[in-house]
């Protein structure tokens, strides 16, 4: 079994800034609201058991991330010791944000091939 890890910075392709990721983890502090237009980006990601001498498997433990119910290309960030996967990372990014209105949000998290935990947000997007 893995444990989930709640990322602070993107570590994809240079959206690192806190102020631009939303989270939908449950009860997390999920925005009701979010500039239109506006980059963020959304990611999660697992670390191994510590005691695990096989790590992650890579296929099987991810997260997903669907908005208004088309599913979201994800960027993967895998960090190994000795040969072994350890730690992964499932980022998605927005660089130009979304359009003003509102738009739904559905995570899954896997582990191991099981699903284990769901969130679904709806945020309002604005204009600024």
């Amino acid at each position: 079994m893995a444990a989930l890890v709640v990322v602070t910075v993107s570590p994809a392709s240079g959206m690192s800034d806190k102020e631009g990721r939303l989270t939908i983890f449950p009860g997390g502090a999920t925005p009701t609201m979010y500039p239109a237009d506006t980059p963020f980006w959304v990611g999660y990601g697992f670390a191994a058991e510590p005691e695990s001498a096989t790590g992650l498997n890579e296929a099987e433990t991810r997260f997903e991330l669907d908005v208004d119910a088309a599913p979201v290309s994800m960027l993967t960030d895998t960090q190994s010791e000795s040969g072994v996967p350890v730690r992964k990372t499932d980022i998605a990014e927005f660089p130009s944000g979304l359009p003003a209105g509102w738009h739904e949000f559905t995570g899954r998290w896997y582990d191991g091939g099981r699903l284990i935990l769901s969130s679904r947000a709806a945020i309002q997007f604005v204009e600024p």
